[in-house]
């Protein structure tokens, strides 16, 4: 079967066989209905990602370079649902979806211009467990104080649900970059909600609970 026979085929199924490109028996049809999802919507996209690029005072260049990375994106983080249109019509509700993206991806473009690129390499991943202090090839005295502090950590997470701990060892690990500005990726972001079942404004609020027990216990018995 070759993509044009696919030409006819509503926007919901098309995103349907997407999704179908990890099996290996599919995945033809898989990149079948990725070509004719972007044709259809292609002009659209790169029009919008031209102007919102013109007005960050940036070329037409870019504006392509943006399009066609949120065509990558939405087919590698195929999340979106028909469901959540409302009254719109998904054709209606896919192009804003897409405007979304572009919109994301020309702010860390933008934020690579001013900044410098990311210190996060993309394979960053959820921390689920204390790392092994025995392990840890320091001098004796320092592995001595950092054992101190983290039996006072884990004795308070330990109060928390497996849930906090998670979270406060994944924001831990990677807080150097937070205290220099940086967000946690968002790939990252979205693998905690989804093993955590939470919404982002829940992640902050178990994340906030935890820390602010662990300095509790820090204050408490780390003085001693």
């Amino acid at each position: 079967m070759a993509w044009q026979d696919l030409q006819q085929e509503a926007t919901g199924d098309l995103i349907e066989y997407m999704k179908w490109g990890n099996q290996p028996e599919y995945k033809d049809t898989a990149d079948d209905a990725f070509i004719v999802f972007c044709f259809r919507y292609r002009d659209d996209v790169q029009k919008k990602c031209r102007i919102i690029a013109r007005n960050w005072g940036y070329d037409t260049t870019v504006g392509d370079e943006i399009a066609e990375k949120t065509f990558a994106r939405f087919r590698k983080y195929i999340t979106f649902n028909p469901g959540e249109c409302g009254k719109k019509d998904i054709d209606t509700c896919v192009k804003f979806y897409l405007y979304a993206i572009a919109g994301r991806i020309l702010a860390d473009h933008k934020k690579i211009d001013t900044e410098g690129p990311s210190p996060f390499t993309g394979q960053e991943q959820i921390i689920r467990e204390f790392p092994d202090m025995e392990a840890l090839k320091i001098q004796a005295e320092r592995k001595a104080i950092l054992k101190q502090q983290y039996d006072i950590i884990k004795n308070a997470l330990d109060r928390l649900s497996p849930k906090h701990r998670i979270i406060y060892l994944t924001y831990k690990q990677y807080e150097a970059y937070l205290d220099e500005g940086y967000n946690l990726p968002r790939e990252l972001l979205k693998a905690l909600r989804e093993e955590l079942e939470l919404s982002q404004a829940s992640i902050r609020v178990y994340k906030k609970a935890a820390f602010d027990k662990v300095d509790e216990y820090l204050k408490i018995y780390g003085a001693k």
